[in-house]
C-alpha cells in the first residue's frame, strides 16, 4: 500500500512541504511567466484566482485519486514557495511519474536536482514506489541537466511527441529509475535514506 501523505523535509536550502491553498500568490508569479512554462503541459495561469483554483481542484485531492501529495518547494531564508515537485501520475499502483516546476529567478541554482535528489528516495522507502520514471522536451536543456545529474538513467526518445507553444513538434527524452537498479544503491541506499532523511521524518512524527 503506497503512501500517499507526504512528509515534511528540509535540506540544505530547502523545505519541501504539501502545497496548500495560500501558495496561491507565490504560483501565480511563475506560472503567469511565458518562460516558465515554455516547455510544460499546462495553460497559463491568468490570475491569482486561477492559482487557487488550480491548487483546490488539481493539487489538494491527489491523494483522493491515488497520487501523493504535491510538495512546495520553499526556500529557507524567505520562507517563500518558488515550485513544485510531485507525483502527477501513477501507474499499477507501483510506478511514479515525476514533474517539477520553478520560478525563473532561482534557475541554475542546482534547486531543483536539490529537491529532485531528496524526493527520490522518499519515494522509493517512505511512499513505496518500485519505478520512478521522468521526461522532458528535447529542446529543454536544463531539465536534461537536473534529470541527469539526479543520476536517471535514459530509456527512449519519442519522436514528435509534443507540439510546442511556438508551433513545433519536439522529442520527448524519457528516463527511469528501479529500486534495485546499482545507482539507486549507491547514490540513494535505504541505509543512507535511514540515516538522514528517514530519522528526520520519525523525528517530526514523534
Amino acid at each position: 500500500m503506497l503512501k500517499l501523505r507526504m512528509p515534511t523535509v528540509e535540506t540544505e536550502r530547502l523545505i519541501l512541504r504539501p502545497i496548500q491553498l495560500e501558495d496561491d500568490k507565490d504560483m501565480y508569479e511563475y506560472c503567469s511567466d511565458d518562460d516558465v512554462i515554455k516547455y510544460l503541459w499546462f495553460e497559463k495561469h491568468d490570475s491569482v484566482e486561477f492559482s487557487r483554483y488550480i491548487i483546490e481542484k488539481l493539487y489538494l485531492n491527489r491523494t483522493s485519486v491515488g497520487i501523493p501529495e504535491a510538495y512546495a518547494i520553499v526556500l529557507k531564508e524567505s520562507n517563500k514557495m518558488i515550485g513544485t515537485i510531485d507525483v502527477n501520475q501513477v501507474y499499477f499502483n507501483e510506478v511514479a511519474v515525476i514533474g517539477y516546476v520553478i520560478h525563473k529567478d532561482y534557475w541554475g541554482k542546482g534547486i531543483v536536482t536539490e529537491a529532485l535528489m531528496t524526493l527520490i528516495p522518499i519515494l522509493f522507502y517512505y511512499c513505496g514506489f518500485y519505478r520512478l520514471e521522468i521526461n522532458h522536451s528535447s529542446d529543454n536543456i536544463g531539465s536534461q541537466r537536473v534529470i541527469e545529474k539526479a543520476g536517471f538513467i535514459y530509456e527512449g526518445r519519442f519522436r514528435k511527441r509534443k507540439r510546442e507553444r511556438d508551433g513545433h513538434r519536439a522529442d520527448y527524452i524519457y528516463y527511469g529509475l528501479c529500486k534495485d537498479d546499482l545507482i539507486v544503491k549507491e547514490r540513494y541506499g535505504e541505509e543512507m535514506y535511514e540515516k538522514t532523511i528517514g530519522n528526520q521524518i520519525q523525528s517530526k512524527t514523534s
